[in-house]
């Protein structure tokens, strides 16, 4: 960043990177004014005469002082909070957020020590990159506690911190980064607290006005687009006290473009099952001699970003002219919209859906890759890795052929091309065919989609500080804070086939389209929507809501002794509720290949409103103007020149997809959310059932309400005059305890087993097996059947459906009903701490801090949700030995151990579900580290830290007592649980400084560095989601299964920051440098199941 005019009476601006460029900025100054805020949050019990800051005269000293202004000014602040913190901080000041070439808070935090961020748009989908930060991690947790000027700030969504992009920097005077505690401090972050810091009336001696603006550029999106910002501060003295005002706005507009190429899970082909290569043509791989690799897919994607931010803070003060009466009113709403439009071409040239994520090809596999009919071999890297071939597929049962007068609902399963005639020639064997229809063009998808966020967040607070003698203070501190989400995300995606052209030598991978095999297209090609059809349509909707009250009460009595300071003292209560409603994503078919029916009448993009020839299905149109051919292919290579269709993005924006329902269509599954109420599809499907007056399912609703009461005690000792006998060392420390009780309600539902509304009752018999048992019609067990060329095994034993045997508990408990439960969850916390500093001199010090530390689950992960399956055997195979007479069956039955034959059955209940019962995770915390301090902004430290955990959540399982009509039954649950513990260790090296020994304008050359080592034992990655029905991140991708990764997510062991300084006169300059080493972006990605790492790079 470049500045010029930097000094207070008038400040011009120009930021010059990738995306930004400043073009003005003033300060009006009538009188003095330099804006720094206090050492402590306004929930201190600082003196109420502090808060003005004794800075802010500056500019009215000798003629002769030097003012350090600017950059310099800023590292010294920052410094000087780090020195005299109470614990372990490190602090940015405005200046440095305006300075870093970042646009948000978390950017800017980046540069400090021991901290990084998350780029990916939503956990577990590396598939959306985050043009701003999406999270903050610490020391390689991400248990990160939010603040706002020492109060609890959060969003209204399933974690329990603020969503970093939701506050606008401008609004900002600093930020502190808390990496150990004190007692005094709000509990909740294991990995660390950041507290937001915003201005003050007081903090400048008289009137202060600022007016800036900027503009950004994208240079993908080729958009310009602004931010803005206004703030006015005053105050004035009067008969009754001093009173200040303050104001401040801003507005920022942030657009940019992501441009991805993307491979699909790649499938590994044992030697002799991928096509077009012979047998053993490569030894030696990395999987197995002859074995190849190649992936499912290849998407090329584009993403357009538009990015709304707007902030308002303000604040008023008043002070007694006797100085001992304080009160603050502080406001701040932030909010926040994302729009988000993305096209995406896809080529499918296999399939591994439902595989685990250890499976391989081999030659007798189903549905493997094809090489397209008289295309070159495919060509592989020395690591066996496709390189080029031109890709195509096999499809059983495929292509029916039509005849208007004689088809019938199984025979009219196709749609026609504009001339009428069949789209696919015809195949008609599941196992695939043999001769000129063995092979089939791959598939091509085009998909659209839209989405956009709107976040809230608003904060009201009242704050008194009364100082009735020099040595006795008290705080009392009110907030209420008011947090909303809303979300909406649609996709819609048409399919048709090419023969797919795979090149992976450029610098992306890249595919070319030629016209498929077997497939008789339209005229056109890929560019004619009459060769395409709707496969799904997918929506997602958001509507969460959070609010919390907390009030806070300190005191602090200053001794006059060298070794003790002062006591402080305090409690505070927190009532927050918070309502999360995320609904799944509704995904569902429209058109498709794999199912019969009349298809032919809908199956094409322009397909016209018809009845099936059979008069067994009326198709009653799609909606007008949701198609529209566009090109693309332009930032890839292959088809640089392709035009396809998609769906307009104002069509989606203004709820079109609504318009595929199958009420609307009469045809396909898709039900959109909000509109849900267990209809029957146009394909025979039912819909999910919403809450009455909601657009969400009971899974997909979450209700939290969490009080919290604590209390702590903290003495302050040592100061200037405490040394050390026989040496001119002094002590700074405090030593403390607090006490925290937590009471979470979590209000929500259950759904008992519901495999018995499905079941034949009547092949039960007339008289019940067991007391209260399930009757039917039969007197005696159904006689085996053989299997088709077969014989029944010896000493089978004949029994009646395992059903049958239930108990009538069970089959009370069975009833699938689904009832509002709540769950109370009532736990305590004792969290000591210490720390203590050692100055050396007052250039050197060392300093210690040990404390424990707690975070509560995210409130997502406290979900009380649980559907309960019941577990019965597969079948009655009961077994008597003939030999033995031992009874050989499923455990669990209930047996006569003499006959074999069953008298009762103990299922087995079992669900995946969310934990309402979670305890928090706790951490024995310590840091040790040396700083020296030294010229005008110059510091170094090295500091190592160590954190042991208790509790840590991961998936595992653990029992929950269930009860239903009356009955309650043990269930096993999958889901969250508090594990073992775990560690964490580290070490820190930063060093600040300019060169004021160079001669000239060279003296204006600065320098700031750092890096961070992190290595985690034992830590897990807790493979869980905090949305969704029951937080498993385990789907159909992968089969169910998924790869145990010992690396802990998003943690790199090396990071390193070099940023390079210089400031003299009215120029100033910054230009910085992040680096991080290998990590782990996700253990399971949601779309390709499998573990996705990001290599060292830097930023």
């Amino acid at each position: 960043m470049f500045s010029f005019g930097g000094r207070p009476a008038a400040a011009r601006t120009l930021r010059c990177g990738a995306s930004t460029i400043a073009l003005g900025a003033l300060i009006l100054q009538p009188g003095t004014a330099i804006a720094q805020t206090s050492p402590s949050g306004q929930t201190d019990t600082q003196s109420t005469s502090s808060s003005t800051n004794t800075n802010a005269d500056a500019s009215t000293t000798e003629k002769n002082a030097i003012v350090v202004t600017g950059i310099r000014r800023a590292l010294q602040n920052a410094a000087q909070r780090k020195k005299n913190a109470d614990t372990v901080v490190d602090s940015i000041t405005a200046t440095d957020i305006g300075a870093f070439p970042d646009k948000s808070v978390a950017e800017a935090l980046q540069r400090v020590p021991g901290i990084t961020v998350d780029r990916i748009a939503a956990h577990g989908d590396v598939s959306h990159f985050s043009a701003e930060p999406s999270g903050v991690i610490i020391r390689g947790l991400p248990q990160v506690r939010s603040e706002f000027n020492g109060r609890d700030i959060f969003s209204a969504n399933s974690s329990r911190g603020l969503s970093w992009s939701d506050v606008t920097p401008e609004l900002l005077a600093g930020v502190d980064a808390y990496k150990n505690q004190t007692a005094d401090m709000i509990e909740g972050g294991i990995a660390g607290s950041i507290n937001l810091r915003t201005r003050l009336p007081f903090d400048a001696s008289g009137q202060l006005i600022q007016i800036g603006a900027h503009a950004n550029y994208n240079s993908l999106a080729k958009k310009w687009t602004p931010d803005a910002n206004a703030f006015y501060s005053n105050r004035w003295q009067t008969g009754i006290g001093e009173f200040g005002i303050m104001g401040d706005v801003a507005y920022s507009d942030l657009k940019t473009r992501n441009n991805m190429v993307q491979y699909g899970r790649i499938g590994i082909f044992t030697n002799g099952s991928f096509p077009g290569t012979a047998d053993n043509s490569l030894v030696n791989k990395p999987f197995g001699t002859g074995a190849v690799l190649a992936p499912t897919q290849l998407v090329d994607r584009i993403s357009d970003y538009d990015r709304k931010r707007t902030g308002i803070a303000a604040a008023g003060q008043w002070r007694s002219n006797d100085h001992k009466w304080l009160a603050t009113a502080q406001y701040l709403r932030s909010y926040y919209s994302n729009e988000n439009d993305e096209h995406a071409v896809t080529g499918n040239f296999f399939s591994l859906f439902g595989q685990s994520v250890r499976y391989r090809f081999s030659p007798s596999s189903p549905s493997t890759a094809l090489q397209a009919p008289g295309a070159p071999n495919f060509t592989f890297d020395q690591n066996g890795m496709v390189q080029t071939g031109t890709f195509a597929q096999q499809i059983g049962w495929f292509g029916n052929p039509f005849d208007p007068l004689t088809a019938s609902d199984s025979t009219a399963s196709f749609g026609l091309n504009d001339k009428g005639q069949p789209m696919f020639n015809a195949c008609y064997t599941w196992s695939g065919c043999s001769g000129p229809v063995n092979t089939y063009g791959a598939g091509v998808g085009s998909s659209t989609r839209f989405w956009k966020d709107r976040e809230m967040t608003q904060d009201a607070s009242l704050n008194l500080k009364w100082e009735p003698t020099d040595d006795l203070r008290f705080n009392l501190d009110g907030q209420y804070i008011n947090a909303t989400v809303k979300n909406y995300d649609v996709t819609v995606d048409f399919n048709s086939f090419a023969n797919i052209a795979l090149d992976t030598r450029g610098p992306v991978p890249s595919m070319l389209f030629s016209a498929p095999t077997n497939v008789n297209q339209s005229a056109g090609g890929l560019s004619n929507p009459n060769n395409w059809y709707i496969n799904d349509v997918m929506d997602h909707v958001e509507d969460s809501k959070g609010h919390e009250y907390a009030l806070r009460g300190d005191g602090e009595y200053d001794f006059h002794s060298d070794w003790l300071s002062s006591l402080k003292f305090g409690a505070r209560w927190a009532d927050r509720k918070q309502l999360l409603q995320w609904s799944t994503y509704n995904w569902h078919n429209v058109s498709n290949t794999w199912t019969g029916g009349c298809a032919y009448t809908y199956f094409n993009l322009d397909s016209k409103p018809a009845t099936c020839v059979n008069g067994s299905q009326v198709f009653k149109g799609y909606p007008a103007g949701f198609y529209a051919v566009e090109p693309f292919g332009s930032p890839f290579g292959g088809n640089a020149q392709l035009s396809v269709p998609f769906v307009p993005f104002d069509f989606l924006r203004n709820g079109g997809a609504n318009g595929f329902s199958s009420d609307v269509t009469g045809v396909g599954d898709f039900i959109p959310i909000c509109q849900r109420n267990g209809q029957r599809t146009g394909s025979g499907g039912t819909a999910l059932v919403e809450l009455p007056n909601s657009c969400f399912t009971p899974d997909e609703i979450g209700n939290v309400d969490e009080k919290t009461k604590a209390a702590y005690l903290m003495l302050k000792f040592g100061g200037d005059n405490a040394t050390i006998p026989g040496s001119n060392w002094t002590i700074h420390g405090n030593i403390g305890v607090r006490y925290i009780d937590t009471v979470d309600t979590s209000f929500g539902h259950s759904r008992a087993p519901t495999q018995l509304l499905s079941v034949d009752r009547s092949l039960c018999p007339v008289t019940p097996l067991v007391p209260g048992g399930i009757t039917g019609t039969r007197t005696s067990p159904p006689t085996p059947t053989p299997p088709p060329g077969g014989s029944l095994p010896p000493g089978l034993v004949a029994a009646y459906p395992p059903y049958c045997y239930l108990s009538g508990q069970d089959v009370a408990f069975s009833n699938g009903a689904v009832a509002a439960t709540s769950a109370r969850n009532h736990f305590h916390d004792i969290l000591p701490s210490f720390n203590i500093r050692l100055d050396f001199t007052p250039k050197w010090l060392m300093r210690f801090a040990a404390s424990k530390a707690m975070s509560r689950p995210d409130f997502g992960q406290l979900k009380n949700y649980i559907a309960t399956d019941i577990g019965i055997p597969n079948g009655n195979s009961i077994i008597k030995d003939p030999v033995t007479g031992a009874c050989i069956a499923d455990p669990r039955w209930v047996l006569n151990p003499t006959t074999c034959q069953p008298t009762g059955l103990n299922p087995r209940y079992t669900a995946t579900a969310y934990n309402p019962f979670l305890k928090p995770v706790t951490a024995w915390q310590f840091d040790l580290s040396i700083e020296h301090y030294f010229g005008n902004a110059g510091q170094f430290s090295f500091a190592v830290f160590h954190k042991t955990f208790k509790n840590y959540i991961q998936s595992g399982s653990f029992i929950e007592n269930v009860t239903n009509n009356g009955v309650t039954q043990p269930v096993a649950v999958t889901g969250p649980a508090n594990g073992k513990g775990a560690k964490i260790d580290g070490f820190e090296i930063a060093y600040n400084t300019f060169f004021d020994f160079l001669p000239g304008a060279l003296k204006g050359l600065g320098v700031q560095a750092n890096y961070t080592y992190v290595k985690n034992k034992g830590v897990p990655n807790s493979n869980l989601s905090s949305v969704g029905s029951n937080g498993s991140t385990v789907n159909g991708q992968n089969g169910g299964t998924a790869l145990d990764v010992t690396r802990l997510e998003g943690v790199s062991t090396h990071t390193a920051n070099l940023i390079g300084l210089y400031e003299r006169g009215r120029v100033s300059a910054r230009i910085a440098y992040n680096w991080r080493s290998k990590f782990l972006v996700t253990p399971i990605d949601c779309c390709i199941a499998l573990p996705i790492w990001q290599k060292a790079t830097g930023y």
